[in-house]
């Protein structure tokens, strides 16, 4: 029979063991530290947005025969002008993980995430997958254990939300030409560092990267990999080349050989591009999970 209780921090390395399966379901050799997961219990430094507006925080763990089997971290916003209005008043399941075989234990654990929300009169409840990494966020489909929990419940994810994650080698990108490099310009993004083609703000082509997904090193075995955050590629095959090809010479120099991208259904261009140069999918994720209905 299922134990649901709160968290101790005795749990972390076994809590901190279901994380990175499932993190590394998504990615292969990603991992998080036991030190990065308790940091994200108390207060999430990934979300500097929305981190603040959280008026109370939970986390719950399954236990079967002394094990730790599954945990659900759970957040319930406050109920201010200053959150969304969606989100006002709202708790969310910020991240659950559970080992498949436990399918009793993890209803029971959801179970107890629901009523902890209904506790603390949370008006509408939804979940996610927002483990400490760039690529968990929503129900991956390499988590089909999860969307059946969720759906069973009454969860249903906002129509259309879907995201698709792809990963390439560095080597995967055309080579810089050297004569296209002054056409480029680079500059401090959004996000990271800016690549543009032509002239002007909004240029016949642009790249964005996050080339430290550590972190700052707090998370080491993500180092080597780069995010591209932003890409519109030229309408020129051989200017996508050249922008291409620059934009991997500077992330070889600083030691990039991986790097991922997540794309909306309608990113059709960018997708068959990537897929040509060799880029392989890493996970269909479905965001804006909310409970619709109570079964």
């Amino acid at each position: 029979m299922p134990h649901i209780r709160p968290f101790r921090r005795s749990d972390r390395r076994q809590v901190t063991d279901v994380v990175n399966a499932h993190i590394s379901a998504v990615v292969p050799g990603w991992a998080i530290s036991t030190d990065t997961l308790i940091s994200q219990l108390e207060a999430d430094p990934g979300q500097c947005v929305t981190d603040p507006l959280v008026r109370t925080r939970e986390t719950l763990v399954a236990v079967v025969d002394s094990r730790v089997v599954g945990a659900a971290h759970l957040r319930c916003y406050r109920d201010s002008p200053h959150v969304a209005p969606d989100h006002r008043g709202s708790g969310e399941v910020a991240w659950m993980v559970c080992w498949p075989n436990q399918a009793d234990a993890a209803a029971e654990l959801l179970g107890a995430a629901l009523r902890v929300f209904e506790s603390w009169g949370a008006r509408r409840i939804f979940a996610d997958g927002d483990l400490p990494t760039p690529v968990t966020f929503g129900i991956p489909d390499c988590w089909p254990h999860l969307e059946e929990l969720l759906l069973g419940a009454g969860f249903l994810p906002a129509e259309g939300a879907v995201e698709i994650l792809l990963a390439g080698g560095i080597e995967t990108l055309p080579v810089s030409d050297d004569s296209a490099s002054e056409q480029i310009r680079r500059s401090v993004g959004e996000r990271g560092v800016r690549f543009t083609l032509g002239d002007g703000g909004t240029g016949q082509g642009r790249v964005e990267t996050i080339d430290d997904c550590t972190r700052g090193g707090t998370l080491l075995r993500l180092a080597g990999w780069a995010e591209l955050a932003d890409l519109k590629l030229p309408p020129d095959p051989g200017a996508r080349g050249a922008l291409m090809g620059i934009v991997a010479d500077w992330l070889r120099t600083g030691g990039v050989a991986n790097l991922f991208i997540a794309l909306g259904r309608g990113d059709v261009e960018q997708m068959e591009y990537l897929e040509d140069l060799g880029w392989r999918r890493l996970a269909t994720v479905r965001r804006g999970w909310e409970r619709t209905s109570r079964p």
